[in-house]
């Protein structure tokens, strides 16, 4: 195994940005692409077929008509797929409206597949195949920024059809669900650095109580648990997919204390990060 999981960039497929395609009748047991991150986001819309896909550790099921989303930098593969039929999309992260994004950082816990219902299939499909048309002209003159706007567009009814679904749907403006997904963003991003909830808390200008209350409400889970699982998501992952050490694994996730972070790990996945090591790849 190397050393660093595979990152698939998409500058190094596109220079505009995104990649879109249609695909067709797909049946293969493993995706040659392997396991990987990307460092964009990624759109799936199922017309039909059967899709099975492992997501940081949690196996997927695409039946029929569905979408799927995956975030920058969740390690996945595909594990087969049979008479699977729809769109792809591929796009830069800066592409993704900061409104949608904040929906789709929520959902890092349960991105499941959605179903989709007759009329936003054919909205989807309508606006997939103009998006298609405008990026096998993207060198042509105003066609880059009318294809960004397009998928825009999609995006958005995607990031739509998930707030449907939940409780988010109606109270998305709310200032505690503000806070959840502040905080969401937050952890992403600094989980390495920052360790302890009062830090968060005091990033977002509240108070820790406060801030527990609100993350509580929401998950089920208090600040604390949430980094945790962050902490050891990421572990699981090099874990995993690489061959650095426990003790280097600790550094790279920001303990100079490997033996603390060893006893973490091990409270947190209910098992030593060794046996986790042995376990996973029998």
């Amino acid at each position: 195994m190397k050393d660093i999981i595979p990152v698939h960039k998409l500058y190094e497929r596109s220079s505009a940005g995104m990649e879109v395609f249609y695909f067709e009748g797909i049946k293969e047991r493993a995706s040659p692409l392997g396991i990987h991150r990307d460092d964009h986001y990624i759109f799936i819309f199922q017309e039909k077929g059967e899709s099975n896909f492992m997501l940081d550790f949690k196996p997927l099921l695409v039946k029929g008509r569905a979408i799927l989303y995956v975030l920058p930098g969740q390690v996945h593969h595909s594990i087969d797929s049979k008479n699977a039929t729809g769109w792809f999309l591929a796009i830069d992260t800066l592409l993704v409206n900061e409104e949608y994004r904040a929906v789709f950082e929520q959902y890092i816990i349960t991105n499941e597949p959605l179903s989709v219902d007759d009329a936003k299939a054919e909205k989807f499909k309508e606006c997939l195949k103009l998006l298609y048309e405008r990026f096998k002209l993207i060198e042509e003159p105003l066609s880059r920024p009318i294809a960004h706007s397009l998928a825009q567009s999609y995006i958005g009814m995607v990031a739509e059809a998930y707030l449907a679904q939940t409780q988010y749907g109606q109270k998305q403006n709310t200032r505690p669900v503000q806070i959840n997904s502040q905080f969401r963003s937050l952890l992403l991003a600094n989980f390495k650095t920052a360790k302890s909830p009062s830090e968060y808390a005091e990033k977002l200008n509240i108070s820790l109580t406060y801030l527990n209350e609100v993350v509580k409400g929401h998950t089920g889970f208090p600040v604390s648990y949430w980094i945790h699982n962050e902490v050891v998501l990421e572990a699981k992952r090099l874990l995993y997919y690489s061959d650095l050490t426990v003790k280097e694994i600790s550094f790279e996730l920001g303990y100079s204390d490997h033996t603390y972070f060893s006893r973490l790990f091990t409270k947190v996945a209910g098992t030593s990060a060794g046996s986790f090591r042995a376990g996973y790849r029998k």
